[in-house]
């Protein structure tokens, strides 16, 4: 990732993201619905994985869109403020 909120060659997308130990780390804390399930379908559609989301509040209407995209998905931390959300590619 170069700088927040891109990707190069990829386009824009909301929030910012980048690597930390091998992964790609999207924070969308603070972003205002669908902001952040914008943000995670952006990078679920070009197959960036292990993905770790920060978020604001549990993405209840996300787990179906993940599902059907055959993704899997742990909530590492529940917290209201500070979730943590780990997607894998299931495929």
């Amino acid at each position: 990732m170069s700088g927040p909120g891109r990707a190069p060659g990829q386009g824009d997308f909301p929030g910012r993201a980048w690597q930390e130990g091998g992964r790609t780390i999207l924070d969308t804390r603070g972003l205002a619905p669908p902001d952040p399930m914008v943000a995670i379908l952006w990078h679920v559609e070009r197959a960036i994985s292990p993905l770790t989301v920060l978020m604001d509040r549990e993405p209840i209407h996300l787990f179906p869109e993940l599902a059907q995209r055959g993704w899997k998905w742990e909530l590492a931390d529940a917290t209201p403020g500070a979730v943590r959300l780990v997607l894998r590619q299931g495929r």
